[in-house]
Formats: C-alpha cells, structure tokens, sequence
C-alpha cells in the first residue's frame, strides 16, 4: 500500500497527517494478513510513501511480484475517481500483468470472490497480442479455467473510405474478415487443447468494447484477460484503449490485463 502526501500548507500538520496515515495503514494490512495466513496463505505487508501508482509498482518490483491485484474504485466521491485514476495508471504503466477488481456493495458486500473456470481471451491476430496467450495459458492451467478465444470484427462502415461502398463489396469484404477473424480464433483455441487446456472459440460482428463485453455475458466468463496492446502504430493505440474501456465498463468481472513482451510506451 501506498501513503500519499496530503496537500497541506503546514509542514508539521503534513508530517502529523502522513503519520497517522501510516498507522492506520499499518493496522489495516496486518489485518488482511492474518486473515490470509489463518486461510492457509503466505502473506506480508509493505508500503511506502509517494505518489500512488508509482509506488504500487515501485514495491511489485522490489517484492519480485509476478502479478498486481488492484481494485478499480476505493471509497465514495473524490477518493473514488482518485483511486480510478490510480487504477489507470496502474494500467499504463505496469509490466506485469494487472488483475483488475470490482468491489462489491450492498448484498454483496464481504461476498466470496468469484470462481475462475472460463476465460475469455480477445485476440486480433497479430504477433505481439498473441504473445500474451502462454501467460493466460498458464494462469488458466493453475485456475484449472476454460479459454473462449474471442474477436469483434467491426461493421465495415465504421472504416474510412467504406461509407459509401456497394452492398456487394461490402458484404465480400466483410466475409474475409469474418473469415480471418475465425481463423485466427480457431487456432489459438486449437494450440490451447495442443497444451491440454479446454477452449473453444467465437466471433462477432461488434464494436471490440461491445463485442468483449456482450461475449463475457454470453460466455460466462468468470474473467477477461486481454492484452494492453495489439497491431503497430495505430492499432497499438487502439487495442490499449480497448483494454482501458474493458477494464471501466466491466460492471462486475475481474480484468487481467497482460503487457506483451513486445510493447513499450
């Protein structure tokens, strides 16, 4: 965990503010790690002072940590957005992959976490996002979890150039798609099962948020893992933001997202 500085004028109420904070933190994780060890599982405390995000990532790396689990929204209001905002740059900037949470509320509040047996794994064909599928292999071998390899394919209309195109080119066009997006689905579920690890595949014509989203609900998938970025330039670009809108926009269903080996900012 990390303590923030708070914007105070007085130095010494800074310090006295930080303190206090400390403290409070320190109870609280030492807290959560009894509650892991009396669960069965090995757990420590750590945090630091700084900005948020940096500081995150600053203790993953000095703990040798292989993965972050964040939750995308802290306490109500202000403090809320801030936490998002951390959330997001968490996002941007960790080169392990991130395990994104929704906290519950209400009824649900303190419930158990969810079960992961089924996976869904947007893919779009190119080396760097496919990179990142050993990883979620991996994670779903030791969840023993399904893979859904998925892809939205996007209304041709939505493309520069394609506005005012005949409806049989069009529809030519969008059956090659269709087809690429099939194939490349159909053979990363095809070297999961090669690796012995269930998986099926599907595609639909669909915006990527859209499409990822309507999928994991019809799916049900326990998870999304996506990568942070797919093709060069501006699909790179592209593929980041589907993952960032992925992680906003997924009301109930843990993210992880996974930095390919290839991508730099």
């Amino acid at each position: 965990m990390v303590v923030q500085a708070v914007g105070a004028w007085d130095s010494t109420l800074t310090l006295q503010t930080m303190e206090r904070d400390e403290e409070l933190v320190r109870q609280y994780l030492s807290e959560q790690v009894e509650e892991l060890r009396a669960a069965g599982a090995s757990a420590k405390m750590a945090f630091t002072r700084g900005e948020a995000a940096e500081g995150i990532l600053s203790i993953a790396e000095r703990e040798g940590a292989d993965l972050v689990a964040i939750g995308t929204h802290g306490r109500s209001g202000v403090t809320r957005w801030l936490f998002g905002s951390v959330a997001s740059r968490v996002l941007e900037s960790s080169p392990i992959p991130v395990l994104f949470l929704h906290p519950r509320t209400g009824e649900d509040k303190g419930a158990p976490g969810p079960v992961i047996k089924k996976i869904l794994v947007p893919v779009d064909g190119s080396e760097v996002a496919g990179s990142v599928i050993p990883a979620i292999e991996s994670f779903a071998r030791t969840m023993g979890a399904s893979l859904v390899f998925f892809s939205a394919v996007a209304p041709i209309t939505t493309y520069p150039g394609f506005e005012s195109s005949q409806g049989a080119a069009i529809g030519d066009v969008m059956g090659e798609i269709l087809e690429q997006a099939k194939t490349v689905t159909g053979r990363a579920a095809e070297g999961a099962v090669a690796n012995g690890i269930e998986a099926t595949s599907a595609v639909v014509l669909s915006s990527a948020v859209d499409g990822i989203l309507q999928a994991a609900d019809e799916t049900n998938a326990d998870l999304i893992a996506i990568a942070t970025h797919g093709r060069g330039g501006l699909g790179r670009a592209v593929l980041g933001s589907v993952a960032d809108g992925v992680v906003r926009r997924s009301a109930d269903r843990p993210v992880l997202v996974i930095r390919p080996a290839g991508a730099t900012d």
